[in-house]
């Protein structure tokens, strides 16, 4: 079975996005485990009928993931 890589896309504050790939447990999905893993965290409504949703992982805001069975280039 092939390593199934996750890589989580964080936002610095200088307005980069940084990247961290690391391996999880073959026959995990990627939607579960970043569904397990990573706090979503709701802020103040900002519009009328609208939220402002961050995700988060490990301190770290995260924009975004890639998934398959080897690093991003």
């Amino acid at each position: 079975m092939k390593p199934v890589i996750i890589t989580l896309l964080y936002l610095t504050f200088g307005g980069d996005i940084k990247q961290e790939s690391f391996e999880i447990a073959s026959g995990a999905s990627c939607e579960s485990w970043y569904h397990h893993n990573v706090k979503v965290i709701e802020l103040k409504q900002r519009k009328m009928f609208s939220n402002l949703y961050y995700h988060e992982y490990k301190g770290k805001q995260v924009v975004g993931y890639i998934c398959g069975n080897e690093p991003p280039q």
